[in-house]
């Protein structure tokens, strides 16, 4: 493990020293792919004393982790499909996750009104009989058990819902989460634990020694382009959607293992879909499937679409099937309500690395449980699998590994992350993570911030806040409010930002849930990055086009120009 001199920060310094390491040093294992997957397995290999080395060719979460509905949650609708032992092991996960990272997922009570309708998923028995199954499986503390009302009770909680056909609600657990700050915090607790980490370095192709197993991976750094060689005992490819594009770097035929489906989700002021907590519903569009709308701060966002996906992975467009199916859906649902393409104020579209099913081509249908596999040349692949198992997919993952380490006579020693908290989730009592900010809101105040930024900031860092205002003088010297000052600086030392997107998107929300914010701050950070990271002004200019593209296809300007 690092002492604690070397884990001073995870910066763009940081990760120029481990690229050195990477190229010049074996490492025992080598992920390929810096999602949540792949955050999970390097810290659980780490935290065993594998020498782990993970590269990312996008920024980490900059995929699938980052695009997702936001919630820490147990799938209950695959219960619709029997899928019993799925549920049972992703629901266990969501208390353990919580416990971890109290200050990214945290439990909350949602409701399912049932209605009687065409096509409805439940009635008011299955859907007793539904969630008593899920909190059984999930092991629901009594605290958190699920509770039916009536309709009445239903609209009181939720009055704008639609009346008609309503006949009652559940009220049960899941959790609240931001996937990109899961995935960031996982990466950190990593580097912690000594793994060496690097964004923006892609696998271009594998070397292999005289037995035909891949020991070496040639990355290139897609920041400068420069090319060099990672030396590896084993390779995981960890690349969610581009699992099967990884894999085709291989010399062996490679047969296509991945159904990558598209899912959808756009935000509006919360005033346009006033909601009080998330609610989970049939479309009512006698499609067996079903959308979340989801308050957060002063916005609510609604989705998702499943549609199967062709095209660049790197950036799944959205469609105007896909706005007019979830505005259909929502306009639907809710009385008085008349969401328009105008209302929209953010949006995104992610893909889930689903495995190919011969028996099941409705992509609703299609289990969101992982597999791992070998291939012969040695490459050990995992995907599939959802956010909330990406704890027990690393265990899982591990089991594979060893066997490949027993192959080459290597052993560690065995550990249970169940225990491990994440970055910044090393609180006392994370059953009481309100307590820890209110106790240190005042830390903030002190600062010179107004009270909603400093409870603001503790609750997105937790313990990791002290280290946030360790950079209270270099925060002053940025032209920008406060809050976003300490925010971009603690972002660039110990969170690798290298990009304005990296910081608007995936260290922060804004981009989706403060689009405007974005827009007012943009050229001050720019200027801050230029001065941090040493950028040219063709460099920074760049990087403002890029920005700008990415407001742009965020807020559907495409669309509402036609």
């Amino acid at each position: 493990m690092k002492g604690a001199d070397e884990r001073m920060t995870f910066s763009a310094q940081t990760r120029k020293e481990n690229i050195k390491k990477l190229s010049s040093d074996q490492v025992d294992l080598l992920i390929i792919g810096g999602g949540i997957t792949g955050a999970g397995l390097a810290l659980h290999a780490a935290a065993r004393g594998i020498k782990v080395g993970l590269i990312e060719m996008q920024d980490f979460a900059g995929g699938t982790s980052s695009r997702s509905t936001k919630l820490v949650h147990g799938g209950l609708r695959y219960l619709k499909q029997f899928d019993v032992e799925l549920v049972s092991d992703v629901a266990k996960e969501r208390a353990v996750i919580g416990k971890n990272a109290p200050h990214i997922v945290q439990p909350s009570y949602m409701l399912m009104p049932v209605y009687d309708e065409p096509g409805a998923s439940f009635n008011e028995f299955t859907a007793e009989v539904v969630l008593h199954l899920y909190d059984y499986l999930a092991e629901t503390d009594e605290e958190w058990a699920h509770y039916i009302v009536d309709k009445e009770e239903v609209l009181k909680e939720e009055p704008h819902l639609k009346e008609e056909g309503l006949m009652a609600g559940g009220f049960y657990l899941d959790y609240t989460n931001d996937d990109a700050r899961l995935t960031i915090e996982t990466i950190k607790k990593a580097d912690e634990l000594g793994a060496i980490i690097t964004n923006y370095v892609k696998a271009e192709s594998f070397g292999y020694d005289d037995e035909g197993k891949i020991r070496t991976v040639r990355a290139m750094d897609t920041l400068n382009e420069e090319s060099f060689d990672i030396d590896a005992k084993v390779v995981v490819n960890a690349t969610g959607p581009w699992s099967d594009e990884t894999r085709k770097n291989r010399k062996a035929d490679t047969e296509g293992k991945m159904f990558p489906t598209k899912g959808v989700h756009f935000v509006v002021d919360h005033s346009k879909l006033p909601v009080s907590r998330t609610i989970y519903t049939d479309t009512g569009q006698e499609d067996n499937r079903m959308v979340f709308i989801i308050p957060r701060g002063n916005k609510t966002y609604f989705g998702t679409t499943d549609t199967p996906f062709e095209g660049a992975y790197e950036d799944p467009s959205i469609t105007q099937e896909d706005i007019d199916y979830l505005l259909q859906t929502i306009n639907h649902r809710f009385d008085g309500v008349s969401i328009t393409l105008d209302d929209i104020e953010s949006s995104w579209a992610g893909l889930r690395p689903l495995i190919q099913d011969e028996n099941n081509d409705d992509p609703s249908g299609i289990s969101r449980g992982h597999e791992i596999f070998t291939e012969e040349d040695g490459l050990i692949t995992i995907a599939g699998g959802k956010l909330t198992d990406y704890r027990r997919m690393a265990e899982d993952a591990c089991e594979v590994i060893d066997k490949a380490f027993e192959e080459l006579n290597v052993r560690f020693d065995q550990v249970d992350t169940k225990t491990i908290p994440l970055s910044g989730g090393d609180v006392e009592d994370p059953s009481a993570f309100q307590t820890f900010i209110d106790q240190h809101s005042q830390d903030g105040t002190d600062a010179g911030l107004d009270q909603e930024d400093a409870r603001f900031l503790a609750d997105w860092y937790g313990t990791n806040i002290f280290k946030v205002y360790e950079l209270l003088d270099k925060a002053h010297t940025f032209d920008m409010p406060l809050k976003d000052a300490l925010q971009l600086a603690y972002g660039l030392e110990h969170e690798m930002i290298l990009s304005p997107e990296d910081f608007f998107e995936r260290r922060t929300d804004s981009i989706f849930f403060n689009i405007d914010r974005v827009i007012e701050l943009k050229e001050s950070v720019l200027e801050v990055m230029q001065k941090e990271l040493g950028w040219s002004e063709e460099e920074k200019e760049n990087w403002s086009i890029h920005l700008d593209e990415r407001v742009r296809e965020v807020s559907l300007e495409e669309f509402k120009i036609k």
